[in-house]
């Protein structure tokens, strides 16, 4: 076995030279690139959201509630060496050098934060060293306070009924706000001011948090500790914050895979295809082997060394692009992230190494047992055939490995269960297409010249193999037209959510006398109605199930909730379970209620909810689920009342507009005008959202590039599997008498018809697989995309024709002489 190894090793750069190994490494070459780029991607993705988890918490795990949470939490992990901090927020206006702002107020204890870092500076940018609450009697503010309200060192700003000294500039912290509290400017305070403030009353809306800290097996042993906690305390972790924070990569990242996977299956087809060839080549070599007599061991021994050799470079190779690319992919999406990624730790490189010997022994282990078993007598019978037929379990031996391979690299059973069953009834139906066209083809009668007819003739002869070609090309075409499909429908999506006339200005706390005066003010400096939406704040107490009894739901229980009612469903809502009230229906107290809430809450159709709002308890009947457009930057909300129960609650009124960026004069001239109501600028965050949008289409579109470059690979790989065949004929052609120009038209029309044909059955099936992955898997309407098949289809149907016609141009026009006397 070691000569064998040996001369695996003397052998291997002319056997990599030669054509066939080397469209194999190119084939590991494309697939480890393409999962080593996700993998790397993927693990400083997952390492940067545990990181910053904790900092969005400002600890490693946090108690929150709408009422005062009291002491007890804090004493008690106290007691068990955990670190503790309380922060109380809130909105408020704050007033200093005759002008005012509506800021966030966060109320907070030395000892915060927790996790994360707490920066601030004077006015003259000197960095102030502090403890994580300013002394009694002085704030820390964000510079766009400072900005607006022309604040210098140690100015005088009002809350309340207090006066405080402005002590510094709050550069960074962490916990930022969300909601409402994300769009005004921070100002942190000693928590012993609050009383002096006067601010917070009965009913008033205020988030009080407790911070801990602490090993992971100690905050687990801390929750074991404590009661049961009540519904309206939310728990948060720092494995919860990261998922919520992975969700916004969560269709990017998604798509990648599906890149990913789609690169690795193209690849092991074109793998398949060369490993083929390569043994197809080495066939009677290995049966002269055999005839000077070598062992089994030896020529396995040979055949392995080259294929571990082929492996351990291809993949540094990949591995060398697979970094390059996840830097590429990174460095587009550096606004999703906001955030230094730590370094890629080694599981993307064993996952490298892993693809890679999947794939090889996949592709090549049959024809490793097979070239094993080749006898000495095939040299006189000149018989150098694989009988594949005799061998399927070997096959279903690498089909079944490969599918074990995926599952493990994509932990995602769905996905990949879905798209290699899909795969396999696609690749069937293709079969029996392409079987049938191929069929139908032997009663075609071309008049177009010698060189069509046997164009035609050559696929009906070649039957087996024009099927399979038809197969291969059109499944390399549809997995790109998907891709494309899928890539578009992304973007597209996404660009929906953010159209021009997305608002950009939301004004709340309308009360109901002044609705008039605000809607002629807006729509005669807008020329548009202005839709006012009512605000009620509320309450849900308790949810009765129609079957009876009390259902316990979590943490919506007993929690503070904005209402609102309808008479008409918005466009940005739908209703997707039960029905919308109608005008005749108008004495029903119904509710209609967030499907993702619903289901989060276990509701049915019929449940009863218990509110409270306005001092006063009231009953809804559950008679619809809606699917919201939360991106959409309109008032939505969870439960929606109907006009009979929601009209007669206290309520003030919300309204979102488009204001022109070139027209400050709108939102200026309308806080002037009406000073109690609250503006929020939204133009920053929609700015923020649009340059996510665009850095993760451009993700996607270098991720396809992969998956193209595979299937031009594959393309090549099927194209050259069949060259030294075409060699003969073309040579026997020529012997008898015919024409390289007829041979060559002839080629032209064969690879043409095959790439027609192919491109039929790779938009049928594109059709069909397209519509599954955006309803199944990307939730996404589908509706063909015209162009982008019909330009798949163009494309695929050219480049097979030209690629395959130039493949085996040289195979024409080699002499005859040399040709016949080499085989």
């Amino acid at each position: 076995m070691l000569k064998g190894f040996n001369h695996g090793l003397r052998k291997f750069w002319s056997d990599l030279t030669s054509g066939d190994l080397l469209i194999l490494a190119f084939s590991i070459v494309l697939a480890v690139t393409a999962i080593s780029g996700v993998s790397f991607l993927g693990d400083r993705l997952k390492s940067s959201i545990k990181q910053q988890a904790s900092v969005v918490l400002a600890a490693d795990l946090s108690f929150r509630s709408a009422s005062d949470l009291g002491a007890q939490y804090l004493e008690l992990a106290a007691t068990q060496s955990l670190g503790v901090a309380e922060t109380v927020s809130f909105l408020s206006m704050v007033i200093a050098n005759e002008d005012n702002l509506l800021s966030s107020i966060k109320a907070t204890t030395p000892s915060y934060p927790l996790r994360g870092k707490l920066v601030i500076t004077d006015f003259n940018g000197q960095v102030i060293e502090h403890a994580g609450s300013p002394k009694r009697g002085y704030l820390w503010v964000e510079p766009k306070l400072v900005e607006q309200l022309g604040l210098e060192q140690n100015n005088e700003m009002a809350i309340g009924k207090a006066t405080f000294i402005v002590e510094g500039i709050l550069q960074d912290f962490p916990d930022r706000n969300v909601g409402f509290l994300a769009f005004s400017p921070t100002v942190i305070a000693n928590i012993n001011d609050l009383d002096v403030m006067g601010v917070i009353q009965t009913g008033s809306r205020v988030v009080y948090r407790n911070l801990f800290s602490g090993s992971e097996n100690n905050i687990d042993e801390f929750l074991e500790n404590i009661e049961p906690v009540p519904a309206e305390i939310r728990v948060q972790k720092i494995d919860g914050i990261g998922d919520q924070l992975g969700r916004t990569l969560d269709r990017s990242t998604r798509f990648f895979n599906l890149a990913g996977l789609f690169t690795i299956i193209i690849a092991a087809i074109s793998s398949m295809i060369a490993a083929r060839r390569y043994a197809d080549r080495h066939l009677l070599n290995t049966s002269l082997m055999k005839v000077f007599g070598a062992s089994k061991n030896f020529i396995v021994a040979s055949q392995v060394t080259q294929l571990i050799l082929m492996i351990l470079i291809a993949t540094s190779v990949g591995l060398f692009f697979g970094y390059l690319l996840q830097s590429i992919l990174i460095g587009v999406l550096k606004d999703l992230l906001d955030a230094e990624l730590p370094s890629a730790s080694f599981k993307p490189i064993g996952i490298a190494f892993l693809t890679s010997f999947c794939l090889v022994f996949g592709a090549a282990s049959p024809y490793l047992k097979l070239l094993g078993e080749a006898e000495p007598i095939r040299i006189l019978r000149n018989d150098f055939q694989f009988k594949l037929k005799n061998n399927l379990a070997i096959y279903a031996v690498a089909l079944f490995t490969l599918v074990v391979f995926l599952l493990l690299l994509f932990e995602d059973i769905f996905l990949v269960s879905s798209i290699m069953g899909a795969m396999i009834i696609l690749a069937s139906v293709l079969y029996v297409i392409g079987s049938l066209m191929v069929y139908l083809l032997s009663f075609f009668q071309s008049s177009s010249g010698i060189g069509w007819k046997l164009g035609l003739k050559n696929i009906v002869h070649r039957r087996s193999e024009s099927v399979l070609q038809i197969v291969v090309f059109g499944l390399s075409l549809m997995f790109l037209m998907v891709l494309a499909e899928t890539r578009t429908g992304l973007i597209d999506s996404w660009k929906e959510t953010l159209s021009e006339d997305t608002p950009n200005y939301f004004f709340f706390n309308i009360q109901d006398y002044e609705l008039p005066e605000i809607k002629a003010y807006l729509d005669q400096e807008l020329d548009s109605a202005t839709v006012f939406t009512p605000l009620i704040r509320g309450r849900l107490l308790s949810v009765q199930p129609k079957e009876g009894g009390l259902m316990k739901s979590g943490e919506m229980i007993d929690r503070e909730s904005n209402l609102t009612w309808y008479d008409a469903i918005p466009d940005n809502n739908q209703v997707v379970e039960g029905s919308w009230w109608t005008d005749d229906a108008g004495s029903q107290m119904e509710v209609s209620i967030d499907s993702g809430i619903a289901a989060s809450m276990g509701l049915s159709i019929g449940d009863q909810l218990n509110f409270a709002a306005g001092g006063t308890n009231f009953t809804a009947i559950v008679s619809n689920f809606r699917e919201v457009t939360w991106e959409s930057f309109a008032p939505n909300f969870f439960f929606v009342l109907s006009p009979e129960l929601g009209r007669d609650l206290p309520q003030s009124f919300i309204t979102s507009v488009k204001i022109p960026t070139d027209n400050n004069q709108v939102s200026k001239g309308f806080v002037e005008r009406f000073p109690t109501v609250t503006s929020v600028d939204l133009n920053a965050a929609l700015q923020q959202v649009r340059s996510i949008i665009g850095s993760a289409s451009l993700a996607v579109q270098y991720i396809f590039i992969l998956a193209l470059i595979a299937g031009i690979l594959t393309l090549i790989a099927s194209v050259f599997s069949s060259a030294d065949q075409r060699k003969k004929e073309s040579a026997i052609l020529h012997t008898l008498g015919a024409k390289r120009s007829k041979i060559f038209q002839s080629a032209a029309a064969e690879f043409l018809v095959l790439g027609l044909l192919s491109g039929f059955t790779a938009v049928f099936a594109a059709t069909l697989f397209s519509g599954f992955l955006s309803t199944q898997v990307f939730d996404l309407n589908y509706k063909p995309n015209i162009f982008v098949l019909g330009l798949g289809f163009t494309v695929g149907v050219l480049s097979i024709s030209i690629a395959g016609t130039l493949a085996i141009r040289k195979t024409i026009y080699t002499s005859p002489v040399v040709t016949l006397r080499n085989s």
